[in-house]
């Protein structure tokens, strides 16, 4: 609930600031975003998830990943506070700089939060985490909405810092920890150990996505870098949720469940099946109303927008089986083989960018997804162990059914949105279309044995009793 809430109150927000401000304001903001997010990856110590991880947690644990992640966050608002000149220049726009330098005051306040939030998020106490992850969202789309028409895109950043701010000080209501500062290498080394390849892949990520959105704004310009900025938040909003509302609860339950194979196996079933669930219908939905989105909500600075929306948006969804392969080498503990396969989504995504980006601009960027999308997926499953492949295997079936109902939703919501004039038609068209899958699903899951309630009961155990054969009330 707290996910899907939020991932409607960020699209909601976006499209509201999208009206408010132009491209280039988006365009500025996500300079901003690509320099923090690729100094944060690349410091990144994946404290948090090797204490989710880890069978053996102590006190002294918990103050060496507070330290390290403190010292980790004071170092890059440092580093961004005098680097901002260059990164403004690096994309050929001096106007990013005092953004820049804005946004580097986040991944302090962010590091300044409690350690023990790894507790609840192993314990799969999201009930807790919930309400203040809410009241964090509201804070940054309500402040960046209030101040957008004074101070444009600082409006967005001057949001996330008071969002961040919210959750770090809640953190400390919902898993009290006293601070202490302890620089201790020996107890910091097998919580290091785990998060090397954690780093490594992050590395990659963010090079991959520092390179694109600079060759964007160089190549083409920084409207068009607003204009893909706007496209891949709305494209990603599918993807996004339902691999953090389902990933959320996945990775801590692999780790449980790592050495009972049986169990395992069907954890990832119910982990696709839920994945589908939900990405199926919201792709469709999205592609339908892709146009009225530009022409009702974004107006006519967004021109053109539509088409790429679908390209990322189509890009993202053929990494869905990628998606649960990750968490499931993660809990594992085989981080090599995950970096190997992402190293490869990288490379390709990069390779097919430089091709097809100068030809067929902010097309070419979308259809180089999906090229990205269809290699990762491949190069996942031959990663994966044996027992995701044969159960991949069994997904055929219920992932045709979810299609044809996915599809069917996708055309009714495009019909609603051109019976309601307006903005109005795209928010009726995606209420008719979600409804109509919903009821389709539910209605037909018995009969056509697609399996979708027993699988969605895992991971959301108020929808009804589990029928997989065993107990979630783990040890």
């Amino acid at each position: 609930m707290q996910l899907g809430v939020s991932k409607l109150l960020y699209l909601v927000g976006t499209l509201i600031l999208g009206h408010l401000l132009a491209p280039k304001e988006f365009g500025l903001v996500a300079i901003a975003t690509v320099a923090i997010t690729t100094i944060m990856t690349a410091t990144e110590t994946g404290m948090t998830s090797a204490l989710v991880q880890a069978s053996v947690r102590e006190q002294e644990h918990y103050d060496v990943a507070w330290t390290v992640g403190f010292l980790r966050g004071l170092i890059v608002c440092v580093v961004l506070l005098l680097a901002a000149p260059l990164v403004a220049r690096l994309f050929g726009e001096e106007r990013a700089a005092p953004l820049v330098r804005l946004m580097a005051f986040l991944p302090l306040i962010s590091s300044a939060a409690s350690p023990r939030m790894a507790d609840l998020i192993r314990e799969l106490q999201f009930s807790r985490l919930a309400p203040v992850a809410l009241i964090a969202v509201v804070v940054e789309i309500g402040l960046a909405i209030a101040l957008a028409s004074k101070l444009g895109g600082a409006a967005i950043i001057l949001g996330k810092l008071a969002g961040a701010t919210t959750a770090t000080l809640a953190s400390y209501l919902l898993a009290p920890h006293r601070p202490r500062f302890r620089p201790n290498y020996a107890s910091a080394r097998p919580l290091l150990a785990f998060g090397r390849w954690l780093f490594a892949i992050g590395l990659t990520a963010v090079a991959s996505d520092l390179f694109i959105k600079v060759l964007i704004a160089r190549r083409l310009s920084v409207n068009d870098l607003g204009m893909f900025s706007m496209a891949d938040k709305l494209a990603e909003v599918p993807s996004q949720a339902a691999n953090e509302s389902i990933g959320a609860v996945a990775f801590p339950l692999y780790a449980r469940l790592r050495a009972d194979v049986p169990r395992l196996q069907n954890a990832v079933r119910a982990h696709l099946t839920g994945l589908m669930f939900f990405l199926f219908p919201a792709t469709a939905v999205i592609i339908a109303l892709a146009k009225p989105l530009e022409v009702q909500v974004l107006g006519p600075s967004w021109t053109g927008i539509s088409l790429l929306i679908v390209l990322l948006v189509l890009g993202y969804l053929v990494e869905f089986v990628f998606n649960v392969v990750y968490f499931l080498l993660q809990a594992l503990g085989d981080g090599a083989r995950l970096f190997v396969v992402e190293l490869i989504q990288y490379v390709i995504l990069i390779a097919a960018v430089i091709m097809l980006a100068g030809p067929f601009g902010l097309m070419g960027v979308g259809a180089a997804r999906i090229l990205t999308g269809v290699a990762v997926t491949i190069a996942a499953a031959l990663a994966a162990p044996e027992l995701f492949r044969a159960t991949l295997l069994r997904m055929f079936r219920p992932a045709l059914i979810l299609v044809v109902l996915a599809s069917v939703a996708g055309v009714s919501a495009r019909v609603c949105a051109s019976l309601v004039p307006g903005a109005a038609g795209v928010v009726a068209g995606a209420v008719a279309g979600a409804a109509i899958f919903l009821a389709l699903a539910w209605v037909t899951d018995e009969r056509l044995r697609t399996g979708v309630r027993e699988c969605l009961a895992v991971f959301f155990p108020v929808l009804g009793a589990n029928r997989l054969g065993y107990s979630l009330k783990l040890p």
